[in-house]
Formats: C-alpha cells, sequence, structure tokens
C-alpha cells in the first residue's frame, strides 16, 4: 500500500500519451463536472512536517521522504533514526498520500482537455490507451442532483471492444462550487482492480483505499487550504489494515490518529498487533504522540502497552526525544503528567501548554 501507484503517473508526458495535449485549467462547458473532483494536494493527509512548512507555504503538503514499498503494509517500518512512532505514522499517511496523488493527479491531466462526449448530465474523456499499456481506460462524471456529482475512472483489457468489460479503479462523489456542500466528499481506489488491469505494474497491491473529506468551500481556487478533515482507511487482502484520521486546523496545529492492525515487531514476520497512535502538534511541529499496543505478541500477563514520545520538534530526528511510558491496565499506571512534552495530553488537561516533570 506504501508505493507509488504505477499507472497514470509522469505529469505531462503521461497526458501527452493519453490525450492530444497537457492544457491546465481548461475552461468549458465541462466545467461543472470537473469541480467535483479533488486535486491530490487539496486531500493529503496532513502532519507535523507539512504543517510546519504551511507556515511557509499555505500550499505546501510534500514531505521529504518517500514511502517504502507498499508490500510492507502489513508490518511496522523498521526502527528508523529518528522518533520511531512518528516514523510510524508518516509511513502510514504518506502510503495513503502516494495513492492518491497518482490516481487524482492522472484523472486532473485527463479532465484538462475537452471531454470525448458532453451531455447535460454527463461528461465522458476517453477512452485512451497508452500503445505499451495491456489496458484501455476512460473517465465519466455524472450529474445525479443538481450540483452533486458521481464520477468513475474504469478500465478495460486493450483487446476488448466492449463496454461491460470496464471495471472501476477509481469511484467518487463529489458537488459543485454553486453547491453548499461543496468541499465534502468521498473516493475510492480499488486495487485489486487495478492489478486486474496492470498486474505488471500492481505485482503486490490488493484490497482498497476509501477517503471522506471536508475541505474549505474555496479549495479549488486555492490548493491546501485549511482547515481540513480526512480521513483514509486502507483495507489490503489479509490480515492487516489501517485508518488515518487527519485534522489541520487554520492556525497550522493539528492531529492525526492512525488505528492500525499491523507487525510491529523489527523481524516482520510475528503476529500483528493492533495499535493506535493518537499524534498532536503546535504551529513549530512540536508535539507529541500518546501509543497504545494490544494484542499480537503481547504476553497474556500485559494485555496492553502504552507510551508517549514527545520532543521539541516531533519531525525533527537529532532533537526529537522520545519518553515511554509502559502501563499495564491491570496493575498501576504511571500518570500521564511525568511524561514532559512540549503538548499535554488530555489527562494534563489539554494541549498547548508544556508539562510538568
Amino acid at each position: 500500500m506504501y508505493a507509488k501507484a504505477g499507472w497514470l503517473v509522469g505529469g505531462c508526458a503521461l497526458a501527452l500519451s493519453l490525450v492530444a495535449g497537457c492544457t491546465l485549467q481548461k475552461k468549458d462547458d465541462a466545467d461543472a463536472f470537473r469541480e467535483a473532483v479533488p486535486q491530490s494536494e487539496s486531500i493529503s493527509l496532513s502532519g507535523p512536517d507539512s504543517s510546519s512548512a504551511s507556515n511557509s507555504n499555505s500550499n505546501s503538503t510534500s514531505t521529504s521522504t518517500a514511502p517504502p514499498p507498499r508490500a510492507e503494509l502489513g508490518i511496522a517500518p523498521p526502527t528508523p533514526t529518528y522518533a520511531k512512532w512518528y516514523g510510524f505514522t508518516r509511513d502510514m499517511r504518506d502510503g495513503v498520500n502516494a495513492v492518491t496523488a497518482d490516481v487524482l493527479g492522472g484523472v486532473w491531466l485527463i479532465i484538462q482537455s475537452e471531454p470525448s462526449a458532453l451531455e447535460k448530465d454527463a461528461a465522458t474523456w476517453g477512452p485512451y490507451t497508452d500503445e505499451l499499456a495491456p489496458a484501455t481506460y476512460r473517465f465519466r462524471a455524472t450529474r445525479i442532483a443538481t450540483d452533486e456529482y458521481d464520477y468513475v475512472l474504469e478500465g478495460r483489457p486493450k483487446a476488448s471492444n466492449s463496454d461491460t468489460d470496464y471495471i472501476p479503479v477509481l469511484t467518487g462523489h463529489g458537488y459543485g462550487e454553486p453547491s453548499a456542500l461543496h468541499g465534502q466528499g468521498s473516493f475510492t481506489i480499488s486495487l485489486d482492480n487495478a492489478k486486474a488491469l496492470d498486474p505488471y505494474k500492481h505485482p503486490t497491491d490488493s484490497g482498497s483505499v476509501a477517503v471522506d473529506y471536508q475541505l474549505p468551500q474555496d479549495f479549488t481556487e486555492h490548493l491546501g487550504a485549511l482547515p481540513r478533515n480526512i480521513s483514509a482507511t486502507v483495507t489490503p487482502r489479509g490480515e492487516a489494515y489501517y485508518r488515518v484520521d487527519s485534522v489541520a486546523n487554520e492556525d497550522h496545529t493539528g492531529t492525526i490518529q492512525v488505528q492500525a492492525h499491523v507487525d510491529i515487531d523489527s523481524s516482520m514476520m510475528t503476529l500483528l498487533e493492533d495499535v493506535t497512535v493518537g499524534s498532536k502538534w503546535n504551529q513549530t511541529g512540536a508535539g507529541r504522540a500518546d501509543i497504545t499496543i494490544r494484542g499480537g505478541d503481547l504476553p497474556a500477563s500485559i494485555p496492553e502497552v502504552d507510551a508517549v514520545e514527545c520532543g521539541a520538534r516531533i519531525s525533527a530526528r537529532a532533537t526529537t526525544t522520545i519518553v515511554s511510558v509502559l502501563r499495564r491496565p491491570l496493575a498501576s499506571r504511571a500518570p500521564a503528567s511525568t511524561v514532559a512534552c512540549v503538548i499535554r495530553s488530555r489527562d494534563d488537561g489539554g494541549a498547548g501548554t508544556r508539562a510538568s516533570q
């Protein structure tokens, strides 16, 4: 689930292979259908690194580290040189961002061209076929109510001429700019179908990525506009799965919550644990992560392990301080206030002040 999706990438080079040109910000009668489709920058899951970057660039949601291979979804990342659970959260987030950026980025390049067919309540782009690709793709948007739209990116084997052979890679729902709900929507990416259409590009992909988002109404004019509330659920085939809930506030503070069923052992060969990581940060990127681990390889005598990770800047490798507190639910717990963090936990009485030591 981590690696970049192999289809619909390559910027204008891709658009040139699918359509006769790379004309951005196309203005025509199909604009109403385009308005329902978010750009990848608008629905990027945020984190303390992107939050601090936003202080200098309000549209920035970029990260500096590429995500690991998608085949590693069912295991935790190897122990990093920076804060372990910061790295764990970032890898989960970046896995979602990589896939959505590739798919939505490709879609946006396609729909900036003129549609192949335009009707009162529907617009179609394609079908398009890359000479070296095994599949043919098209994108369709349908008006289902006033300023409300469904859309789908679908593909079929290149040798097929039947519309019944199309299978969806991306399905979504959104609203046009005149709607009060513009900025709300959802979409699902089928990695199973992507692999079926092009197994060479997706040898290890499986399952789906489902995203729900709430963005400012002017998100089409201001990429990365705040506040943003985005949730992503990743369900590959097998036992592993995870969900990421991201909140990025206008003041560049934020939270990100990861709930995962993954293997956190460095051997990557043991049982899967239930892991919850709740991170919060201030305008500088300083913050804390509260971690809870259950099941998996934990002994019966320790049904739960809690930890706290915090630092002057949670994303910095050199300055992050890891403070772990192991707590047994059936025994006495160390109070959260004994952990010194720039941001307090709820147990300490809220966020935004330094906890006492």
